[in-house]
């Protein structure tokens, strides 16, 4: 007889060949064996695991009826690419989940298979174990006098336990009752905008966005272009004056020298008149002496009446010629007696305009001196705008940066002044009519922690009615926070605009009951 020796087996737990389903991600194999240890599957993998991996496998379990689904994680320890298997150990695997695949495999190797529920209740059901020792310190053996500490804590904390939740229970019916909370409130302050107050260059922005400021300091520096411009025109203005009146003072030196010509040729002229007056005298003479003697023929009939009326025409004619002599003879010697404002007759007109060029020349030197006083008075000003803070306060924001050009009026920064803060409460129509003008209200500031006292100012019921657009009333809904209340803190400092803060505000029942309880309380 020949004995074999065979290595004893490595394997802590049996491996059977029961149907299991083992499910991995999306895909679905078949158990080639099993156990507690672990599984073995085959099949058609999209991507084999990786040695060393691990995996969370759903394994199930068909049994007498019931599909048995179990988790468990498994890491690959054996890996055959050419016959596609992939073995598994399991590395966690939960106590109900091992009970269950344990009872399952002893039964089956044993060939005694009983009802899975019976099974599954068995297993889920808890045990407490019972003590077989007896007890050291039995109650009957405890001194009289040993004070009971448990039950005595155990009733302490219980009293505190109702104490607290019945105070809880108190001050929250009696916040319910008389007091209003509202979270809708916001720290708000009276913003302005700062515009530009001429039009011009900004040169520099010491301050930056939510800077504090106090009242005086510098906000911006502006370039006053306009003071520039009109100096630049003050400057050309005063060139062209200059300019013409240096013409016109060139023209009346001309002018002076043609009024001496003037007077001259003036003189000249009398004297022409004067030599012609003589001639003009003589032949006066002569024409009477010759109508007298044709008068005298006449009357003797030796010649004929036409030359006597020829006679008497060229008297009369010389005659006139004279008169217009003596006449030209006497404005030219006024014109003479005028001084600088001789003028010369030309026949048609008089020639020489030296008291209007000098009239002008004056005009002329009274505008250079304005327009000088102008130029000055414009380069000893600053042609650099400073915009100052007009109180207390934070910039909000800046519109403009450095080296952009602005307009009169243009905006620039927007301002909010610090040290008048107050709080606005949105409400809902039915609370605001809870709410008394002048009462007393609570704020918590949630973002410091810190509880302040404050006083009802204002209350604008309809404050959300009014249309922004058209500044006309419209409906709101009544659950909407359509009111407005504005208090002011009754001591310390509020925080910056825009901090949320909780107002409890002192409630007034406005319902029939708590009116006529209010009356009898007054009456009595």
């Amino acid at each position: 007889m020949e004995i074999i020796h065979e290595r004893p087996s490595q394997r802590l737990h049996y491996r059977v060949t029961a149907p299991m389903r083992v499910a991995m991600g999306a895909q679905s194999f078949d158990a080639v064996d099993w156990g507690l240890g672990g599984c073995r599957i085959a099949g058609a993998f999209r991507d084999l695991p990786e040695m060393g991996s691990c995996h969370t496998l759903l394994c199930t379990l068909p049994f007498q009826g019931f599909n048995i689904t179990l988790q468990a994680e498994a890491e690959v320890v054996r890996l055959d690419e050419a016959g596609g298997e992939v073995a598994f150990r399991f590395v966690q695997l939960g106590e109900r989940e091992a009970a269950l695949m344990q009872h399952f495999v002893e039964d089956l190797v044993r060939g005694k298979m009983t009802d899975v529920a019976d099974t599954i209740v068995r297993i889920d059901t808890p045990v407490t174990p019972v003590p077989t020792k007896p007890d050291p310190n039995p109650v009957e053996a405890l001194p009289v006098r040993r004070w009971p500490l448990r039950q005595i804590v155990m009733t302490l904390f219980y009293v505190a336990l109702g104490a607290a939740v019945f105070g809880y229970v108190g001050v929250y019916a009696f916040a319910t009752l008389f007091r209003l909370e509202v979270e809708s409130a916001v720290v708000t302050a009276d913003r302005s905008t700062v515009t530009a107050p001429v039009a011009g260059r900004i040169v520099d922005l010491p301050q930056r966005t939510g800077a504090l400021v106090t009242a005086g300091s510098l906000l911006a520096v502006l370039e006053n272009t306009d003071r520039q411009d009109t100096l630049r025109r003050a400057k050309s203005e005063l060139a062209s004056t200059r300019a013409e009146l240096a013409e016109r003072q060139a023209l009346v030196q001309e002018e002076r020298r043609r009024a001496e010509g003037y007077a001259l040729v003036a003189k000249n002229n009398v004297r022409q008149a004067e030599s012609q007056l003589a001639g003009l005298a003589l032949a006066k003479e002569n024409a009477s002496l010759k109508l007298d003697r044709v008068r005298a023929l006449a009357a003797k009939g030796l010649i004929l009446t036409d030359e006597v009326e020829t006679a008497e025409l060229s008297l009369k004619s010389v005659d006139s010629d004279l008169a217009r002599k003596q006449i030209h003879i006497q404005e030219l010697k006024e014109l003479i007696d005028g001084g600088n404002s001789i003028r010369l007759f030309t026949g048609n007109a008089f020639a020489g305009r030296l008291a209007e060029m000098e009239a002008r020349v004056a005009r002329l030197k009274t505008e250079e001196d304005y327009q000088q006083r102008l130029v000055e008075d414009l380069g000893a000003r600053e042609t650099e705008q400073e915009v100052l803070a007009p109180t207390d306060g934070r910039l909000i924001s800046v519109e403009v940066a450095r080296g952009n050009a602005v307009k009169q009026g243009a905006p620039l920064l927007v301002f909010e002044e610090t040290g008048a803060e107050e709080i606005r409460a949105f409400l809902t129509q039915e609370e605001v009519l809870q709410v008394r003008r002048g009462s007393k209200a609570s704020l918590y500031v949630p973002t410091e922690n810190r509880w302040m006292s404050a006083e009802v100012m204002e209350i604008d019921r309809t404050a959300g009615f009014v249309d922004e657009v058209t500044e006309t009333h419209r409906f709101r809904s009544p659950d909407g926070r359509s009111a407005q209340v504005t208090l002011r803190p009754a001591e310390g400092d509020l925080p910056s605009s825009g901090t949320p803060v909780t107002v409890y505000f002192e409630r007034h029942r406005n319902n029939l009951v708590f009116r006529t309880l209010q009356q009898l309380t007054r009456g009595l």
